[in-house]
């Protein structure tokens, strides 16, 4: 499948605000940020991550609001022109490090808006991850509701 999905989405006017800029954090800065994301995890009693379009775009999903998202573009009048596939598409460092912490008891549910796959496909199970909007991976039986 590729990404011409963009193409394929429902017309929806109020898509926020686009072109947003990427952030780039100072390494000390980001280091403190750290620092403390890692105590609020070993204190958490029950850790919920919440991800959207971003945690993929590094494997070259591109998101929709950034500075080449889709709507950004779609805002400009030019089309998306993305050669990845979701088939080929790998899970990315941040993908890899939610599965982790769930191996380690650290994580104990992911909400995703994405339906990329990214997240299984990264190990993270099935029973610990709900996909707001599907799966491109994945039909569902109307009548039964068998996957």
């Amino acid at each position: 499948m590729s990404l011409s999905y963009a193409e394929s989405l429902s017309y929806f006017p109020h898509k926020g605000k686009v072109g947003m800029p990427e952030l780039n954090e100072k390494a000390d800065d980001l280091k403190s940020k750290l620092d403390q994301f890692e105590q609020m995890i070993r204190q958490s009693h029950h850790t919920v991550v919440i991800t959207g379009a971003g945690i993929s775009t590094d494997a070259g999903i591109p998101d929709f609001r950034g500075p080449n998202g889709v709507w950004t573009l779609e805002k400009r009048g030019e089309k998306p022109s993305f050669n990845t596939s979701f088939d080929k598409a790998l899970p990315t460092y941040t993908h890899r490090a939610l599965c982790k912490l769930e191996e380690n008891n650290y994580l104990h549910f992911v909400i995703s808006q994405n339906i990329d796959g990214l997240h299984h496909r990264s190990g993270l199970p099935l029973d610990k991850l709900a996909e707001l909007h599907g799966n491109v991976f994945s039909e569902e039986c109307e009548a039964c509701h068998t996957q």
